[in-house]
């Protein structure tokens, strides 16, 4: 599991697997103190939505939000920018700002379809006594 979370004196350190790459591309991420927009480059997976600083080395995410911690994703005119999209967490928000209204709706997509997709099957089992 990528259970990733980063302190404010530790640097994760890990490597995205290729294969497990549903989404990729720039977007602008609003920071959540300063409240400036920094271009960062965002990698979709089964698990988790990653960000980074740049697109050639995928070991060092500046954000890690974990998809079954995620309760939503839409459109948000909040931050008044054309293009932008909130991730909700039970924690946290986060602003995004795509390029294009087709790039928003392509990420919304597919991080919606992340989020229902079922990461592991398990069988039903009706075991005696249970129930």
């Amino acid at each position: 599991q990528n259970l990733i979370r980063k302190g404010k004196q530790s640097e994760i350190i890990m490597e995205v697997n290729t294969s497990d790459i549903n989404k990729q591309g720039w977007l602008e991420k609003q920071s959540r103190y300063l409240k400036t927009w920094r271009k960062r480059y965002f990698v979709l997976t089964p698990t988790n939505l990653y960000s980074f600083k740049t697109s050639n080395d995928l070991r060092t995410p500046t954000e890690s939000i974990l998809l079954s911690d995620t309760k939503t994703v839409k459109s948000t005119d909040e931050v008044g920018r054309d293009n932008a999209m909130i991730i909700q967490t039970s924690t946290a928000s986060f602003y995004l700002v795509a390029e294009s209204s087709e790039e928003k709706e392509s990420w919304i997509g597919a991080v919606g379809k992340a989020l229902v997709t079922p990461k592991v099957m398990i069988p039903y089992e009706d075991e005696e006594g249970m129930g």
